[in-house]
């Protein structure tokens, strides 16, 4: 579902190769391939990460995994196996997954006062205000939801 006033260089398929690139580099897991958008409730029961990019052009970047995949990626991440990782470190995890992504769709920008705010994490899906959805890439990992948006503000 990419929009039209996309911005050069941040659709749906260099969101893919930002997150794909990314998850292989932390997980060692090659070949992460996008679905088709995720059908509606999807993501119910995800937790959800999102990060700010601002400057001339302003977005946020939202990303919902099911709780177990980010149990995985934080193991995988902080090389502990995912028990011995409580909820805080768990979170910590997932909002440096946000912010790296982040920081690449942020690169890809043509502004040098470009900003990035430090990641939330949170249960319940937030809401964007002001946004409108520009790119959005669904995956299935190891049978749990991954839905990356990036909401260009307007």
């Amino acid at each position: 579902m990419t929009d039209v006033n996309t911005p050069v260089g941040v659709d749906e398929a260099t969101l893919a190769e930002i997150v794909g690139f990314v998850w292989q580099t932390f997980t060692g897991e090659e070949g992460l391939e996008p679905n088709a958008a995720p059908p509606p409730g999807a993501v119910d029961g995800c937790r959800f990460a999102t990060i700010a990019i601002g400057g001339t052009w302003t977005a946020t970047l939202l990303v919902a995994m099911g709780p177990a995949l980010v149990g995985q990626f934080a193991s995988a991440l902080m090389g502990a196996a995912p028990d011995e990782l409580d909820q805080p470190d768990i979170d910590d995890a997932f909002g440096e997954l946000a912010n790296i992504v982040g920081g690449n769709v942020k690169g890809l920008i043509d502004d040098a006062a470009a900003t990035l705010s430090l990641p939330v994490v949170a249960p319940a899906r937030p809401s964007v205000t002001g946004g409108r959805l520009t790119a959005q890439v669904a995956y299935q990992v190891a049978g749990q939801p991954m839905v990356w948006e990036l909401w260009e503000r307007v």
